[in-house]
């Protein structure tokens, strides 16, 4: 599953996204428009930017370069269950050690750190990075490195959709 701005377009386009889970639909700002009347034409998005304010109406106003491995959890089952991100890609992104109850007695007593699954980091310079390491090591896995690649293309763009319409 190639996962780029086209596709993106195409499955909104196409209605292949799901409406996000109702836990992480942000609330609905109230309208200065009486009940009942039809939205103004700035309400109405352009075809340019359906597929950017879709997938900003399902991961809400997380930020993946300011994210913390709790909301990258959550965040990639939302993606998973649209049907933006396959199994595989869902799997290598909900994957966060810190998590983990026993983090701090295994993985952190090896590199000295104490989890902390609420601190927010880069998660696409994480990803960019993982990408470079996985193209140069790991090039017979094919799978991985499409998989990563999926995920810092879908960052880049989440990353890009900052355009606002008033």
């Amino acid at each position: 599953m190639e996962l780029n701005r086209a596709t993106i377009h195409t499955n909104v386009d196409q209605g292949r996204v799901r409406e996000p889970p109702p836990r992480l639909a942000p609330p609905r700002k109230p309208s200065s428009e009486a009940p009942g009347e039809a939205p103004g034409v700035t309400d109405v998005p352009d075809a340019k930017h359906a597929g950017r304010l879709a997938l900003r109406r399902l991961i809400g106003d997380i930020d993946f370069r300011n994210a913390s491995p709790r909301q990258m959890a959550e965040t990639s089952m939302d993606l998973y269950v649209a049907g933006i991100l396959p199994w595989e890609e869902y799997a290598m992104l909900a994957f966060q050690p810190e998590l983990h109850p026993d983090y701090n007695r295994t993985i952190g007593a090896l590199t000295g750190k104490k989890a902390e699954p609420d601190q927010a980091r880069d998660f696409l310079a994480i990803w960019e990075e993982r990408l470079q390491f996985d193209e140069k090591y790991n090039a017979d896995q094919p799978r991985v490195i499409e998989g990563a690649r999926r995920i810092v293309t879908l960052f880049r763009y989440a990353d890009t959709s900052t355009d606002v319409i008033v």
